[in-house]
């Protein structure tokens, strides 16, 4: 019982002692060092991040139609042509924004809907 609490002790000094060796000669200075590249990490995890949402936009502006058509269906369900009516736009936004004036003008004569086309 004797020779037990001996090794054990001895093994928790050793460890202790190795422990704060560690600490002061190893540890203390990679955190200094860390300390020091701080600024740069974070200047990295930035910059990464940014690249990431870049390549992101770029992945769903392929996705993204390059025109936007208006349209017409008439009150029995079929497709229709309205001359004078402007039809194909570069945004969707402005085709929506077009499409509801329409709708203002026709009332229930016609419907209008926006498409997209990649052509």
């Amino acid at each position: 019982m004797m020779l037990l609490e001996l090794i054990i002790t001895i093994f928790v000094k050793v460890s202790i002692i190795t422990y704060k060796w560690l600490h002061d000669n190893l540890i203390a200075y990679l955190l200094n060092l860390a300390k020091g590249f701080e600024l740069v990490i974070i200047v990295i995890a930035v910059i990464s991040f940014l690249l990431f949402n870049l390549f992101l936009t770029m992945i769903h502006l392929r996705k993204l139609p390059k025109y936007y058509v208006i349209e017409i269906v008439d009150a029995y369900g079929n497709k229709t042509a309205v001359e004078g009516l402007r039809l194909i736009f570069a945004t969707y936004d402005v085709a929506e924004s077009y499409a509801r004036f329409y709708q203002d003008i026709y009332k229930d004569q016609y419907k209008f809907r926006v498409t997209g086309l990649k052509e």
